[in-house]
C-alpha cells in the first residue's frame, strides 16, 4: 500500500512539471443558438433550441522544432475526436504535420473554429462541398507539407489524405487478409495563397480523391479573395467540383459574397451566396439554384463573449411544375470562448 502511493504521489508530481516543459494550453468554446424557420409544412414554422457545440483544445510545444494540437467537440449531440496532430517545423519554408486536421481546401472550410465565422452558418457551397468530399468537419487523416515564402508573402500546402475521413483502415499483422476494407484510395489537397500588401489576400486550391473499392472520384477546386482594412471587411469565394461514380457525374459550383464593417463592439455584415447541386438539372425537391441573402449583427461582448443575430432569405429557383419554398430562417446565437 505504501508502494502504491508514494507511485501515486510522484505521478501527481510529475504531470505538471511535464505539461510546464511540454509549454501546454488549453483553449475551448461554447455555442448555443436559437433558430426559428418559416417552413412548408402543416405548422408553417420550426423552432429549434440547442447547445450547438462544446470544443475543448489543448495544444503546445516540445523542444524548439515540435508542436501538438488535440481538439475534441460535442456537435449537435454527438461527441467526436476532430483534430489530433503534430508538426516538424524544418523552417519558414518547411513544416511537417501528420494527423487529422482541416484539408488545404477551400478558404472557408479551413477556418474551422467556429468562434471565427462572420456568420451563425457558412455559406451552403461551403457546407456542401465539405459533405461531396467525405470530410468530418472539414478534416481528414494524412500528411501535409507547408511553408511560407518570400518573407511570408507566399504560403502553401499539400496534403496526402484518407478519401473517406469518417472510415479509417489499417492494415495490421493480426489481421492482414480484411474482407470488409473500408479505406482503399487516396486524395490529394492543395492550395496557394499570396498577400501582396497587408489585408489582402487571394488564392486557389485543388483537391482530388479516388476510392479504389468503389470507384467513385471526387475532384474540386475553387478560389477566394479576402480584403480586410481597418473595421471594413469584403470577401468572395467560388468553389466547384464533381463527384463521378459507377453511375454518372454529379456537378456543383457556388459563390459566396460578404461585405461588412465594424462600429466599436458591434458588427454588421450582409452575405449573398448561390449553390447549384447539378447543373442544368434539378434535385430531388426541385430546385435548380439554391440563393440566399444573410443579414448579421455581431456584438462582441468582451475578449470572451459574442452575439449573433442572423436572418437568412432563402429564395431557390424552382424548376417548372414545383412550388416556392417559404423557408426564410432567423438565428440567434451565443458564444463563449476562453
Amino acid at each position: 500500500m505504501r508502494e502504491w502511493l508514494c507511485r501515486f504521489l510522484l505521478v501527481l508530481f510529475m504531470i505538471p512539471t511535464g505539461l510546464r516543459a511540454a509549454d501546454v494550453s488549453i483553449r475551448g468554446m461554447a455555442q448555443s443558438w436559437i433558430s426559428y424557420a418559416e417552413v412548408s409544412n402543416q405548422y408553417g414554422y420550426e423552432l429549434g433550441f440547442v447547445v450547438r457545440r462544446l470544443r475543448l483544445n489543448p495544444y503546445g510545444t516540445f523542444g524548439e522544432k515540435f508542436s501538438w494540437s488535440v481538439g475534441v467537440g460535442w456537435d449537435e449531440g454527438i461527441a467526436r475526436l476532430l483534430d489530433a496532430y503534430l508538426d516538424y517545423r524544418v523552417s519558414d519554408t518547411f513544416s511537417l504535420r501528420i494527423g487529422q486536421f482541416p484539408v488545404p481546401g477551400a478558404r472557408s472550410g479551413e477556418l474551422t473554429d467556429s468562434g471565427d465565422l462572420d456568420f451563425v452558418e457558412r455559406a451552403a457551397v461551403t457546407s456542401k462541398w465539405g459533405d461531396y468530399s467525405r470530410m468530418l468537419a472539414f478534416r481528414s487523416i494524412g500528411l501535409q507539407v507547408s511553408g511560407r515564402l518570400m518573407k511570408g508573402r507566399v504560403k502553401y500546402a499539400v496534403m496526402l489524405a484518407n478519401p473517406r475521413t469518417l472510415q479509417v483502415f489499417s492494415p495490421s499483422i493480426k489481421d492482414p487478409f480484411i474482407i470488409n476494407v473500408q479505406n482503399y484510395g487516396l486524395a490529394v489537397w492543395g492550395n496557394l495563397e499570396v498577400v501582396p500588401i497587408d489585408g489582402l489576400s487571394f488564392g486557389a486550391f485543388y483537391g482530388s480523391g479516388y476510392e479504389d473499392d468503389t470507384h467513385y472520384k471526387r475532384d474540386s477546386y475553387g478560389a477566394h479573395l479576402y480584403f480586410m482594412y481597418q473595421n471594413w471587411k469584403a470577401k468572395i469565394e467560388y468553389i466547384a467540383g464533381q463527384n463521378e461514380i459507377p453511375a454518372g457525374t454529379t456537378p456543383y459550383d457556388g459563390v459566396y459574397a460578404v461585405l461588412g464593417r465594424r462600429f466599436g463592439k458591434m458588427e454588421a455584415l450582409i452575405r449573398y451566396g448561390f449553390y447549384s447541386p447539378i447543373a442544368d438539372t434539378v434535385n430531388k425537391d426541385g430546385v435548380k439554384k439554391f440563393n440566399n441573402i444573410t443579414l448579421g449583427i455581431n456584438m462582441f461582448v468582451n475578449e470572451h463573449v459574442k452575439l449573433q443575430a442572423n436572418y437568412v432569405v432563402r429564395d431557390e429557383i424552382m424548376a417548372e411544375g414545383f412550388n416556392d419554398y417559404e423557408n426564410n430562417i432567423f438565428y440567434f446565437c451565443c458564444q463563449y470562448r476562453f
